[in-house]
């Protein structure tokens, strides 16, 4: 029994090195490719969250949420693609943070300044409240990296490591066609936005057209909300009684309009009555 144990025990612990080997061989072809989809999700979902013709509220809140969660997706693969290749020897320790140190090549260095940029738009993505309320332009401006990140990497894919098989290719084609598609949604999402701002001010700002026939009525209405008379109407009489001369052209006022003149003040004389 001792000799079947002793037989038993090399195969029980070759079985555990074969599956490590397997799940290490699993991740140094694919963790990188996964970092990528991740990577491609991030970049597309955060160009339709900000689209307003076709999301409606709701959905804009669900893409955000796919946004993030690939955002994490895509740090979890990197870490792992990085933790491989260190451990495999495939690259140096300083060359996961560090590029172009430890004579490594343009490829694997493309790789690293791809990581950074992907940890930068992750840190400022937690970060963004604090930026909203001072700095909002630069939040936008760190954020943005994504669009130099994501080129960065595809080309760090297709370069670095073993040639890449037939359906890798189609694979990044795919990849690279949807972002494409994403950019051009957005595109034509703000040129729409701005004509839409520029209708509208010009809407807002546009002077009326001036009709005579208002300004009549305006001008009426002034007069006898002040009482002033316009200047064809003839004058009132004087305290002498006298009327002034009517002008000429002036319409003939009502015969309620006039007004009797004053008469003079006659004082009685002593030892005479009237």
């Amino acid at each position: 029994m001792s000799s079947v144990a002793l037989l038993a025990r090399p195969g029980l612990s070759i079985a555990p090195a074969a599956a490590t080997g397997r799940v290490m061989a699993f991740l140094d072809h694919f963790a990188g490719v996964f970092t990528l989809l991740s990577l491609t999700a991030v970049v597309v979902c955060g160009l339709a969250a900000t689209d307003r013709l076709v999301l409606t509220p709701r959905l804009r809140v669900a893409v955000q949420s796919v946004h993030r969660a690939s955002a994490v997706a895509a740090l979890g693969f990197l870490a792992i693609h990085i933790a491989v290749k260190v451990v495999e020897r495939h690259a140096a320790p300083q060359t996961a943070v560090v590029p172009f140190t430890g004579g490594t090549a343009l490829a694997v260095s493309t790789g690293t300044i791809a990581a950074d940029l992907l940890v930068l738009i992750s840190a400022t993505g937690v970060l963004r409240g604090r930026f909203a309320g001072r700095r909002p332009w630069l939040w936008r401006v760190l954020h943005s990296t994504a669009y130099a990140c994501w080129p960065i990497s595809l080309t760090h894919g297709l370069t670095a490591g073993r040639t890449a098989h037939a359906w890798v290719l189609w694979g990044y084609g795919l990849c690279a066609a949807v972002v494409a598609l994403a950019l051009l949604v957005r595109a034509l999402s703000y040129l729409g936005r701005h004509r839409a701002r520029s209708r509208h001010s010009a809407r807002a700002y546009r002077p009326a057209a001036v009709r005579p026939a208002v300004l009549a009525a305006l001008s009426t209405r002034s007069t006898r909300s002040t009482g002033t008379r316009p200047a064809a109407w003839p004058a009132g009489p004087t305290t002498t009684g006298r009327q002034s001369a009517p002008v000429a052209g002036a319409a003939k006022q009502p015969k309620h309009a006039k007004r009797p003149g004053s008469r003079p003040l006659r004082l009685a004389q002593p030892g005479k009555t009237e």
